[in-house]
């Protein structure tokens, strides 16, 4: 199998030959910019330079603010400000820091004040109120590097910032994906846990705290329930739980390891003794889905974002002390146990066998929400037609754009096959078909070493039957 050395070299070659996107006709710059953790990971420092002079001529104006393009001004970036924002800042300062002698005083001078213009007039802003809580804290990443770089004070929007991360927080450590999404303006479907953006949560909120030489005492507590929560997400294989993804639309995929990079950071960092076993088999996975550059799974290429966001993440690894170790001496799958017994989430997964029962309840329509709640059960056939999914155009809308965007780029199968599933679904939608799978869990509770549940059957978009089943685990 591949060296982490070896793996590090062939990303930074696929993102070097690949600047222009041929999926989304762009330059992913908050991706690429991921390049500079792994020209300093492999000492070089010329190429790094280089980057970063390409990287500062990219910050532009947009309305009131400094920007790195395209963000949000190209709508083909699949990106936003306070992400591309957010990682740019991160590595330009991070590099800048770790190779200080490397630059002039004229040199530091002219990037300190170039960076500051972005930091000063969005960055700072973004950091504390961006309403997507792990673009929030994407930013303060960038936030956090500037501040130990340029030797700046920003613990205050830091504090703000995570405390808005941990307010919205579930009882049982699941970051919501957009809390409170409906005040908003989007559907609500989108305001559920999310295993694809789980882990970056837990680890920006720790590169944060520890590049700002904050104190995590009184976020340890929040943060180990974040990380068992993390946990409670894997399956035996070391891939996580897509039954647990509100954002769906994202994966035709039956699983994905392209959040691993960030995963395998929060793991590494966490001092729960289950999260060994899950980063051996976390790595593992990235190790055999890398072939020149990462895949989001094995199979054809039919997931909504490209190959360059997820190898570009890999310099998440570069992050990890003793990550070479850690990763050459991967050969195979460990046996990985956990149980989480939560109030809403219920979840046991042994060597052979996973359990999961969920009972937080959220509307869903044919691209976003959770659909499934982990039972199995019975199927009840009833003359009671379900109602039509909740923001019924809006999934439309997206399976539209997202099958245009697929074809545009020449990714026919992805495009044919979300049409497909769309009509499929829109079928599925006039079925008179009910199951306690895709029940309403009213109830969660533990007895005698079991798992008492009651649920309502409900049809697959949340119409639910006015009666009650009980399941004993």
């Amino acid at each position: 199998m591949i060296t982490f050395d070896q793996m590090i070299r062939d990303a930074a070659l696929y993102l070097e030959q690949n600047m222009h996107c041929r999926k989304h006709y762009v330059e992913h710059t908050g991706n690429t910019t991921y390049l500079l953790d792994m020209y300093s990971y492999l000492g070089e420092i010329e190429k790094g330079k280089k980057l970063i002079e390409t990287l500062v001529s990219r910050i532009v104006k947009s309305g009131e603010s400094f920007v790195f393009f395209p963000g949000l001004i190209n709508k083909m970036n699949m990106s936003n400000n306070v992400i591309d924002c957010g990682s740019c800042v991160d590595t330009i300062a991070r590099f800048l820091h770790a190779h200080r002698n490397q630059f002039s005083n004229e040199e530091h001078e002219y990037y300190r004040a170039a960076l500051k213009k972005v930091v000063d007039t969005y960055l700072a802003d973004a950091a504390r109120t961006k309403a997507t809580t792990n673009q929030r804290l994407w930013g303060l990443t960038g936030l956090a590097s500037y501040s130990r770089y340029a030797g700046k004070a920003y613990a205050g929007i830091a504090e703000e910032s995570i405390e808005a991360a941990f307010r919205d927080m579930t009882v049982d450590g699941f970051f919501r994906y957009y809390p409170e999404a409906e005040t908003h303006g989007t559907f609500s479907g989108y305001d559920g846990i999310t295993t694809f953006y789980q882990s970056r949560c837990v680890g920006f909120i720790r590169y944060s705290l520890a590049e700002m030489g904050m104190d995590s005492a009184s976020y340890e507590g929040r943060l180990r329930t974040s990380e068992q929560a993390l946990l409670a997400m894997y399956k035996p294989d070391g891939t996580k739980d897509l039954r647990l993804e509100c954002k769906r639309w994202y994966w035709l995929s039956k699983y994905e390891i392209a959040s691993h990079s960030f995963d395998s950071y929060a793991l590494a960092h966490s001092k729960l003794p289950e999260a060994r076993v899950a980063l051996h088999n976390v790595l593992y996975q990235i190790r055999r889905h890398f072939d020149g550059y990462l895949h989001s799974h094995i199979g054809a290429s039919v997931n909504f974002q490209c190959p360059i966001f997820w190898t570009a993440h890999l310099a998440w690894l570069t992050r990890i002390p003793n990550i070479k170790e850690l990763f050459d001496t991967v050969e195979s799958l460990n046996p990985f146990s956990f149980e989480l017994k939560g109030k809403e989430v219920y979840t046991k997964t042994t060597l052979n066998s996973r359990i999961l029962v969920n009972a937080r309840s959220q509307e869903r329509n044919l691209t976003t929400g959770i659909y499934e709640n982990g039972l199995s059960g019975k199927v009840y056939w009833k003359w009671q037609l379900p109602a039509m999914p909740p923001a019924f155009l809006l999934s439309l809308r997206e399976v539209l754009n997202h099958s245009w965007y697929a074809l545009r780029g020449g990714y026919v199968r992805e495009a044919f096959l979300r049409l497909l599933y769309f009509k499929l679904n829109c079928l599925v939608t006039l079925l008179p078909r009910y199951t306690t799978s895709y029940g309403k869990v009213t109830s969660l509770s533990y007895e005698n070493g079991h798992v008492r549940i009651e649920v309502q059957p409900a049809a697959k978009y949340g119409t639910v039957l006015p009666f009650s089943k009980t399941i004993i685990v």
